[in-house]
């Protein structure tokens, strides 16, 4: 198990160059937008703007903070085009990373949490838990676990210790075998999780 703390996200710019993004992890290891199986990121939006083509990649967007946005979808060979409203945090919204996108701030500057993979060779499947109580998060065998503290703080336990976490730091769970953590609210209620569960395609099967 890594303990990511968001001071050690690594800021890098959108590929169109109109914002920039917080990299919480990705395969390969500070892998280029051409070369990476998948990525985790937490972008600040700060204008209305275009997102950038990213031809091959799937991608996952939440808004973990802010008044929301508009998210405009064109493609035009496929006959896509439509608008997504996102104003309610933790609720993913998939879509092509090949699409034309741009969004519309509702009320001010938002963050987000964004799930990039490779199509055809990586599947991300996304869970938001509210732990009340601890609980155990099972990782099972050839699969990677994220887990993003959208609100905290958690404690994160496994055989070695414990650990806290604050809202915006991470875990990231990537041996081969099968793990297990165990989860808690480290304080009151109101923690939000966001599990990232990242896999190769040919494990769905």
């Amino acid at each position: 198990m890594k303990l990511l703390r968001r001071a050690s996200y690594r800021a890098i710019p959108w590929r169109n160059g109109r914002g920039m993004t917080h990299r919480i992890a990705s395969s390969p290891r500070d892998a280029g937008y051409d070369d990476l199986d998948w990525q985790v990121t937490r972008p600040e939006i700060s204008a209305d703007c275009p997102f950038s083509n990213l031809p091959g990649l799937d991608r996952q967007f939440l808004l973990v903070e802010g008044g929301g946005l508009t998210i405009r979808i064109r493609c035009p060979r496929e006959g896509i085009a439509f608008e997504r409203r996102i104003d309610a945090p933790l609720q993913p919204f998939a879509f092509r990373g090949d699409w034309e996108v741009d969004c519309a701030l509702h009320d001010g500057p938002v963050h987000a949490l964004n799930v990039m993979t490779r199509r055809g060779r990586v599947g991300a499947r996304l869970e938001i838990i509210e732990p009340g109580a601890a609980q155990r998060v099972a990782k099972p065998a050839g699969e990677s676990l994220l887990a993003y503290v959208a609100r905290g703080p958690v404690d994160a336990c496994r055989t070695w210790g414990k650990a806290t976490l604050a809202a915006d730091d991470s875990i990231l769970v990537d041996e081969e075998g099968a793990a297990e953590i165990a989860i808690a609210p480290a304080a009151s209620r109101g923690a939000r999780l966001v599990l990232v569960r990242l896999h190769a395609r040919d494990a769905l099967r």
